[in-house]
């Protein structure tokens, strides 16, 4: 009996997968004081680190329409182009022993906007730059190598082929939530931050011998 094979089918024309992918967080301050935030300040743990999430939604734009109704042609309405709004991102992960990233970041706003929560003066030289760049980058699977490893970025491995690299702009934490704490519960502990941000963009691996480049 012979055997029907679709050669249509292969690694390359399957869709990418939305369950492997690490987040990696590159703040604005690290810029500072020769690229080094200083030792002891809030954010010191969350120079350019990278994470992996449960979960990572809100990776949309929306540009809103405004209606124009011209006189002498009111038949149907223009369509002309208006703001554009980006929607908050919410990512989730388990709660790890050290992992006290987010509530920093949290506490670092705070002291920006109150001129509180319990920043040292070391700090003094980064309140008021609260924003990161977030880079978010979507693995092959099954595991496609990139051999050299070439333009992937810091968190992934050499061998991990980046199908597509998502690079969020200006981003600032806008709220924290924890799980609730249930003896009756079999669940783990789980954290939930709420990002704002001006934009996005988006890097398409060519092919599956080359990962999505960096963004400049």
């Amino acid at each position: 009996m012979a055997t029907i094979i679709n050669n249509r089918s292969n690694l390359a024309t399957d869709p990418i997968r939305n369950f492997r992918f690490l987040v990696t967080f590159k703040p604005h301050q690290a810029s500072l004081n020769g690229g080094n935030t200083p030792a002891g300040s809030a954010t010191a743990g969350m120079k350019d680190v990278t994470y992996g999430f449960t979960s990572v939604s809100g990776l949309a734009v929306t540009t809103d329409a405004i209606p124009y109704r011209e006189g002498g042609y009111n038949t149907t309405f223009h369509q002309i182009p208006g703001q554009t709004s980006f929607t908050p991102m919410t990512f989730q992960r388990g709660v790890q022993v050290g992992t006290r990233n987010g509530w920093d970041w949290m506490r670092q706003l705070f002291q920006t906007v109150q001129g509180t929560g319990g920043l040292t003066s070391n700090d003094a030289d980064i309140i008021g730059n609260f924003r990161c760049d977030i880079e978010i980058s979507v693995l092959s699977h099954p595991i496609a190598g990139s051999g050299s490893g070439a333009g992937v970025g810091g968190g992934v491995a050499s061998d991990d082929h980046v199908a597509l690299r998502f690079n969020v702009y200006n981003a600032w934490i806008t709220a924290i939530a924890y799980s609730d704490l249930n003896a009756g519960d079999n669940a783990i502990f789980v954290e939930q931050m709420t990002v704002v941000h001006e934009g996005f963009d988006i890097n398409w691996a060519p092919d599956l011998a080359t990962p999505a480049p960096d963004f400049n």
